[in-house]
């Protein structure tokens, strides 16, 4: 062992000098990077109880390093929490402070993260999910990222046990100094001071250079290391997003995303059933823009409905407006914006004497709606059935081909269950297209109960009506008085709207309106 001091006093002048021992026993430090509360513990345990493949995954890691585990759930922690808080770098294994937390530098670092965050703060189930495709993806690079990150084979643990070796040394010379400031010197004890200052000098240089070397290797290694890290944050947040998409189209709660059986057994039938998952691509955008407007607008009993706007008309003016009466410092301010007209004030909508009863919506699935359109299709039709629920009306949803094909699918408040809403979405039929059987099932429908009905009718064909057939159509619709929307899903062959012109009172096309837009008219018609 080299020696670095000779003399007490050589000890005395150096860093040494006044040194009191500070350190941390390696029994009491943590793999665990980012801190967490015992509830946060507590939801982490509860979701990863019984994930065999996760456990398995960890286990095949572990014996390469040793702060995987450790790693999954920063991981975690660092999707779900609102404000991820560190853990003390000296309290950190080396494994941990090389590896975790360099690793986690590039997670949060990534293009991707802010998406995760978007959508895993505070919502356990795509938290874990994207932390478990994450964790995944790395145990899969384990063997490139090591070199990559912590230098070659073994670096990292002769650095754990050069660090654990520099303590011993430290605390042990922090006793012998103050044994000596507490004694008479003699001899032996200035031999051992020396002796004490000499090791910790080497283990503490030791342990100096192998860990600049691993950040060295680790700054060398970074466009590596990034490119490696950015493909899992990406499949992280692909995961997130599905989870998202599928529990936002599906579930009751979709602004939690808890781990229930209800929200469990959702994830496992919509993945496991390719025609759902598209369909929940759309119908969580179109619940968004349904949600939206319930908050924009408010209804006052059935048939007219209010949204606001600004003016001075104190017959309309909404409640909180009329607070700032209530104080001399406000008055003012109240006085000002009635004659600016810029009072918020109820704005009535026109009446609505139709379009606010029960719903019909005919949807046509012949053979040549398969594919994008037909999800689409039924994610409009289930939202209409939200906006049905919503307010306690009924739904019928008509499905139609050819003139032999047609399945109807009726929902009353109350009474179907989330499997009743996934097994008319899974109904596909296929052969031509016939519009007489299903306009036919919506008057039959009206007939049996369902009240100052409207219908909604999706295609993408073309179907010529006869005109005797179009003749008691009319007669039924000025009978009834009910009208009916057309949706032409026509964005790859524009300009066959002449299909649905003869019976429809509004039309929208595909080929003109962008998807989003057209469910954002039907809800507005209908709230």
């Amino acid at each position: 062992m080299k020696q670095y001091f000779r003399t007490v006093q050589s000890v005395l002048d150096s860093r040494w000098g006044n040194f009191q021992y500070a350190g941390i026993p390696a029994a009491q430090k943590t793999d665990r990077v980012l801190q967490s509360s015992k509830l946060e513990d507590c939801i982490y345990h509860d979701l990863s109880r019984n994930d065999e493949n996760l456990e398995a995954i960890q286990q095949e890691a572990a014996p390469k390093l040793h702060s995987f585990p450790a790693l999954s759930r920063d991981v975690f922690q660092s999707f779900y929490s609102l404000f991820p808080k560190r853990t003390d770098a000296d309290r950190l294994t080396a494994e941990a402070q090389k590896f975790n937390a360099k690793l986690l530098d590039h997670v949060t670092e990534d293009a991707d993260y802010p998406t995760i965050k978007s959508i895993c703060e505070g919502r356990e189930l795509p938290a874990y999910e994207a932390a478990s495709e994450f964790t995944a993806r790395i145990s899969a690079q384990l063997d490139e990222l090591l070199p990559e990150l912590g230098g070659e084979d073994g670096t990292l643990k002769t650095l754990e046990k050069l660090q654990e070796a520099r303590n011993q040394a430290q605390q042990k010379l922090a006793e012998l100094l103050e044994q000596m400031r507490d004694s008479a010197l003699n001899p032996a004890l200035e031999q051992a001071v020396i002796d004490a200052a000499n090791q910790a000098e080497s283990k503490t240089q030791q342990a100096e250079a192998v860990a600049k070397m691993v950040d060295t290797t680790a700054r060398q290694n970074k466009a590596a290391i990034s490119e490696s890290v950015t493909v899992a944050v990406g499949a992280a947040a692909e995961k997130a997003k599905e989870v998202q998409t599928i529990l936002g189209a599906w579930g009751d709660d979709a602004g939690t995303m808890e781990k229930n059986a209800v929200n469990t057994e959702l994830l496992q039938k919509v993945r496991q059933n390719p025609a759902l998952l598209e369909i929940s691509k759309h119908l969580g955008r179109f619940r968004e823009i349904f949600a939206q407007g319930k908050r924009n607008g408010y209804a006052y009993g059935r048939g007219e409905t209010y949204a606001l706007e600004l003016g001075n008309d104190l017959s309309r003016a909404i409640g909180s407006e009329f607070a700032m009466l209530a104080s001399p410092q406000t008055l003012p301010l109240f006085v000002k914006k009635y004659q600016q007209r810029r009072l918020k004030q109820y704005r009535r909508r026109e009446p609505v004497h139709k379009g606010m009863g029960d719903i019909i919506c005919c949807l046509d699935e012949s053979g040549s709606t398969r594919g994008d359109a037909a999800a689409w299709g039924k994610a409009v039709a289930l939202t209409l059935l939200d906006i049905a629920a919503e307010n306690r009306r009924k739904f019928a949803l008509v499905h139609f081909a050819g003139s032999s094909e047609c399945k109807l699918d009726i929902f009353l408040p109350g009474q179907y269950s989330m499997q009743d809403k996934m097994n008319a979405a899974e109904t596909f039929l296929d052969g031509g297209t016939d519009f007489e059987r299903p306009l036919d099932e919506a008057v039959q429908l009206m007939d049996a109960g369902f009240e100052n009905a409207d219908i909604v009718f999706l295609t993408d064909g073309l179907c010529e009506l006869p005109e005797d057939y179009l003749a008691k159509l009319h007669k039924e619709q000025s009978a009834r008085k009910f009208t009916v929307t057309g949706i032409l899903l026509d964005a790859g062959t524009p300009g066959m709207d002449f299909s649905l012109t003869p019976f429809c009172q509004k039309i929208y096309r595909t080929s003109e309106l962008a998807g989003d837009e057209i469910v954002r008219g039907l809800v507005t018609q209908r709230m």
